[in-house]
Order: structure tokens, then sequence, then C-alpha cells
């Protein structure tokens, strides 16, 4: 009987241990998301990238957005784009990664950006942008959400460093030419 009472404890302190060590690990997991979804922040962030999107495909290619412009040393900073309007103006630009769904509509992380986001519009003028916009050919207003943004940045007096990149259901091929053009603005920007 001690015994069993013995190896019931020992089997408790493994199982604490064990719960322990998960919790730790979700911890870390949760510490780490904070930290890439806050990037830099404060003021004098290089380049602020925006996403919205409704499935992940546009969050996914923000985050390898900041990856790419970290891996060049310069400060990159996540954010939805609908919380656009509690972030430093960037120094160097804001890109923006924006899906479209249905025929043109805005994802949910997106529907309330021009409401929410007016004060930051006013303060764009002269920075550069670029956007690149998700969609599917199958609609007739093609990416229309995300050449909305452009249009709507443009408006309020910020400058394109490139014509919009326009993806159709996440096309590869496309996805690195966004990549390609952002390169070659942040060098030269960087000169």
């Amino acid at each position: 009987m001690l015994f069993q009472e013995g190896l019931a404890a020992e089997r408790k302190s493994v199982a604490a241990a064990a719960m322990t060590a998960y919790a730790l690990v979700l911890l870390r997991y949760h510490k780490a998301c904070l930290g890439e979804a806050e990037g830099e922040s404060g003021a004098g962030v290089d380049y602020l990238v925006a996403y919205a999107t409704e499935t992940g495909t546009a969050r996914q290619i923000a985050r390898q957005t900041c990856k790419t412009i970290r891996g060049e040393g310069l400060r990159a900073s996540l954010v939805e784009l609908n919380r656009l309007v509690s972030s430093p103006v960037p120094v160097k630009g804001l890109l923006v990664i924006a899906s479209t769904t249905g025929n043109g509509d805005a994802p949910r992380t997106g529907d309330g950006w021009q409401k929410e986001g007016r004060d930051f519009l006013r303060n764009v003028a002269s920075c550069p942008y670029a956007v690149l916009a998700l969609g599917d050919r199958s609609y007739s207003n093609f990416c229309g959400f995300g050449l909305e943004v452009a249009a709507e940045l443009q408006q309020a007096g910020a400058v394109p460093m490139f014509e919009p990149v326009l993806v159709h259901q996440g096309d590869p091929a496309s996805v690195r030419f966004w990549f390609s053009q952002l390169s070659q603005s942040v060098v030269q920007a960087r000169h």
C-alpha cells in the first residue's frame, strides 16, 4: 500500500512537471507572437508593415516582409490595418498587404481602417508606400480592397514606391515579384 502511494505521488510530480514545462512553452510562444506583432515600437520605425486578412495569407506575407526588412538591418513594425491609427508614421515607408474578400470587400482586419485611420492618413503626406493586393480573378473587382487602400494613401499625399502588386490566389510568382520590387526600393531608400 505504501509503495502504491509513493508511486502515485511520483506520477503526480511527473505530471505537474510536464504541465509546468508545457505552460512555459506556451508562455514563450505567446511572448514571441507579441514581439513579432509589435516589432519595433515607438517613433523612428523605418518601415511599418500593415496587413488586412481574412484567412491569414496576408498576415503570413506581412510577417515575411518584416523579416526581410529586418534582415537588411532596418527596423520594421507589423500591425493589423484596423489598428493603424495607433502606429507611428514610418521614416522610410508604409507597406500594406491587403486581401480582398468577395467582390472587392475588405476582410475583417481591414474593414474599419478608413474610419479608424483618418488621423494616420492625415500624417502620411510624402510618406513612401507600397501595396500588395491579394484577390481572386474570378471576381470582377479583382483586388478591389487593396487597390482602394492604394488610392486612399495616394489621395492622402503618400508617394507610391511602385505600382500595386496584384496577386491572384496567392500566386508565388507574384509574391516573389513583390519581394523583388521591395528589395529594390529598400536599397534605393538607403542611398
